[in-house]
């Protein structure tokens, strides 16, 4: 069954900016339904209440994708899940370094949310998804991460202006223009990305140009199976260059192909 799940998003306050980009909940209905989770550069801390999804990946096999933090995936996961309610705050970037002081062991994984929240405050909030007060249930989680230290440095206002580079391109930058647009050497560039983000500047424009390519053509909110599956079959069969297909879609025609392929056997 194909994913219909509402989905409300909640503003992240001032004083989160670089920190938290939004809040979101998400009800799923109680029959089983399947979601794509795309790679987008962007970690999340999360909260679940109900039945704990399953998260599918390629590589990875099946994991739990329960109450925690987790950071940028590498690769498009498919999310199985009947019955749950989520409330998630969408992590900037810089948002794990920002809060944690440096960049947590959480690249592509998920780990307790136990530096950032207390037992008590997820108690709270779950409380607070199961009696359907999404909208206090987010407020209340973005006042928790607000009340927490930043770790802000140097870098990581450069590495912002980057990154806003990145998104206000849409991730169709090169990492050299990068670096000239805050004026380091590509080297140093490289060096903050990995140290304050754990990805490089390649992979992370990747994702983001990934992301965007399927946003456009599914938009925001939970992502159906069948609409990623559409984007990807015709964008391959439309004869772009591979050079293009790899520039708008951060994927080569060969790899686009291949998580059609295994998309559609895990949707089936």
């Amino acid at each position: 069954m194909a994913i219909d799940s509402p989905y409300r998003r909640f503003p992240g306050p001032p004083q989160l900016r670089g920190v938290v980009e939004h809040a979101w909940v998400v009800r799923c209905p109680p029959a089983p339904t399947t979601e794509i989770v795309l790679p987008d550069g962007h970690g999340v801390v999360q909260i679940v209440v109900g039945r704990t999804p399953a998260m599918h990946g390629e590589s990875t096999g099946v994991e739990q994708d329960g109450t925690g933090i987790r950071g940028p995936l590498l690769h498009t996961r498919v999310r199985m899940q009947e019955g749950s309610v989520r409330l998630g705050a969408q992590l900037h970037p810089l948002g794990p370094a920002r809060l944690l002081g440096q960049v947590p062991p959480v690249l592509d994984r998920l780990v307790a949310p136990d530096p950032l929240l207390s037992a008590g405050q997820v108690s709270e909030l779950g409380a607070l998804l199961e009696a359907g007060q999404d909208e206090e249930a987010a407020t209340g989680l973005l006042g928790y991460l607000a009340e927490l230290p930043r770790h802000d440095s140097t870098q990581a206002d450069l590495l912002d202006d980057a990154l806003d580079e990145v998104t206000r391109r849409r991730g169709l930058v090169r990492a050299a223009d990068l670096a000239r647009t805050v004026g380091v050497g590509l080297p140093v560039l490289h060096r903050m990305f990995t140290t304050l983000i754990g990805q490089d500047p390649a992979a992370h424009l990747a994702a983001v140009r990934f992301a965007t390519f399927v946003r456009e053509n599914v938009g925001l909110g939970s992502v159906a199976p069948s609409r990623v599956l559409a984007a990807i079959e015709w964008y391959v069969r439309a004869g772009y260059s591979p050079r293009e297909v790899e520039r708008f879609a951060g994927l080569a025609p060969a790899d686009l192909r291949r998580l059609a392929e295994w998309l559609a056997g895990q949707v089936d």
